[in-house]
């Protein structure tokens, strides 16, 4: 029996746009087997469990992995666990798709290679934001060359991750399509700086005075009007004492990042409850810990 686990992750981080991304404690777990015949079975999350195969990304990841390595397409068993809400912006799908590479590697007896994986992952996805963090834990910027490169911090201490995931699936491709073509040279600068910094001053476990720094000029603004009360929570959250706040990924959940205190924590996470709610918008809220470790396998 190979076993391998998958943390979820958010993207962005505000200004961030497609390169910066952070593993969470919510995770995809898999455990493969050859066997006789091809059996696979999912429980977890609703839409993930009621997936079909042909529409599987864990599958389509395996079976590419294997048809561009040349390995054999064996039979095998798959028992598929997914704590991860699907189409909520916390890295679902590329989730599924390391964890195919990596049970496609494990199956043929590969060692694990979280480089190689990364490639793989980021060929199939199409951008490595959420991959990397997925793979190689902690805090990633990641960024596709004619290769992928990544440089990750394995763990942001003292810092928790309270989210509002508002109900109903989000639709990225809707998403993706409120974002303009072109942006000023200035705007993109600036957001490009705060990006920057932020990186550097999480590193370094400079938390205080960094709301500003969450600030976007690449993607939030335009997906805000897609999703009534973001733009209160994260309000909400600032002023409720977070370090900052940011709509993950394409949507729909939004993440404050707070100091892993229980009172502020609990805080935080009514605040951003009650501008969701008086906007019309139910949400499911959760306090996940950064995971620093990324994918594991095992035998």
């Amino acid at each position: 029996m190979i076993s391998i686990c998958v943390p979820c992750s958010t993207s962005n981080l505000g200004p961030g746009f497609d390169s910066l991304g952070l593993a969470l404690s919510l995770c995809l777990q898999a455990e493969v087997q050859p066997s006789a015949e091809r059996v696979v079975t999912r429980d977890g999350d609703a839409l993930f469990a009621a997936v079909p195969d042909d529409d599987d990304l864990f599958l389509r990841a395996l079976g590419r992995r294997r048809a561009s390595q040349g390995y054999a397409d064996a039979p095998f068993t798959a028992a598929l666990h997914s704590a991860i809400p699907t189409g909520r912006g916390l890295g679902s799908s590329a989730a599924a798709v390391v964890a195919g590479v990596m049970a496609a590697d494990a199956l043929a007896g590969r060692p694990h290679d979280p480089l190689d994986v990364l490639r793989a992952a980021t060929d199939i996805e199409g951008h490595p934001d959420n991959a990397a963090p997925a793979i190689l834990g902690g805090l990633c910027c990641a960024v596709l060359d004619r290769d992928v490169h990544a440089a990750c911090i394995a763990g942001l201490a003292d810092v928790r991750a309270v989210v509002a995931s508002p109900e109903g699936v989000f639709p990225t491709k809707a998403s993706r399509g409120a974002l303009p073509a072109t942006l000023e040279h200035k705007t993109a600068t600036a957001s490009l700086g705060r990006a920057v910094f932020l990186s550097h001053a999480l590193r370094d476990g400079r938390t205080d005075a960094l709301a500003w720094a969450f600030q976007d000029a690449f993607h939030q603004p335009y997906r805000a009007p897609l999703l009534p009360g973001l733009a209160e929570a994260i309000a909400a959250a600032h002023a409720a004492g977070a370090i900052g706040a940011f709509l993950s990924g394409a949507g729909s959940s939004s993440i404050a990042l707070v100091r892993d205190e229980p009172s502020r924590i609990e805080r935080v996470s009514a605040a951003m409850r009650t501008a969701y709610e008086a906007a019309g918008t139910p949400v499911t809220m959760r306090s996940l810990a950064v995971h620093a470790r990324g994918a594991m396998v095992s035998r």
